[in-house]
Parts: structure tokens; C-alpha cells; sequence
């Protein structure tokens, strides 16, 4: 990633996607994950999108992501742990089993 707000998402088997669906909040995320697996994706300036197994999803929802997720605006970073957060958005083109969800990382 060289730039947020992302516009086009990829991964290293050839997956391409510009579909960018709704930004969500906590609530949205919670609806996904309650109809199932999610498949997030964590994008941050610099490096490359990590594709968190939709296996580990529930975990790595209550682990890393709800304590750190933003809604809307400029956060304050030193309000969340580690002093980073997320914005999350639904995109379109994922595998229709798991929803993807995208993390927006800022630091």
C-alpha cells in the first residue's frame, strides 16, 4: 500500500477487487460476524494487505480489532492501545461464504 484511502484490493494469487461496498461500525462488523466467518483484510501505508484466515476470524475480531476500531472523523490515536486504529469497510468480490472486511490501519 502506498496511500489510504484504499481504492483497489489485491492479494498475491491474482485476486483483484475495486468494489468497495459501505463503510461500517462496530455494529455492521458484529451483524457480519454474527451470519458467520469474516475475512478481514488489514491495509497500512507501506506494506503489503495481510489476509487474516477467516478461520481466525472471531479472535482476531475481539483480540485486535474492536478495541482499536474508529467510527467516522479524526481519531485520537493515544484513546486506543497501542496508540493505532482501524476504519472498517465491506467490499464486494470476496468469497461469498465470508464477507470481506477491510481494516484501514492508521498510526
Amino acid at each position: 500500500m502506498t496511500h489510504l484511502s484504499l481504492r483497489e484490493l489485491w492479494r498475491d494469487d491474482g485476486f483483484l477487487t475495486t468494489a468497495r461496498n459501505q463503510s461500517l461500525t462496530e455494529e455492521g462488523v458484529r451483524k457480519l460476524l454474527a451470519s458467520g466467518p469474516v475475512q478481514f483484510v488489514v491495509v497500512d501505508v507501506g506494506a503489503a494487505p495481510r489476509w487474516i484466515p477467516a478461520s481466525e476470524c472471531f479472535d482476531f475480531w475481539k483480540r485486535e480489532v474492536k478495541p482499536r476500531l474508529a467510527s467516522e472523523g479524526k481519531p485520537l490515536l493515544h484513546e486506543y492501545p497501542g496508540e493505532y486504529c482501524y476504519f472498517a469497510s465491506q467490499w464486494n468480490g470476496g468469497e461469498p461464504a465470508a464477507p470481506l472486511v477491510v481494516l484501514e490501519k492508521h498510526h
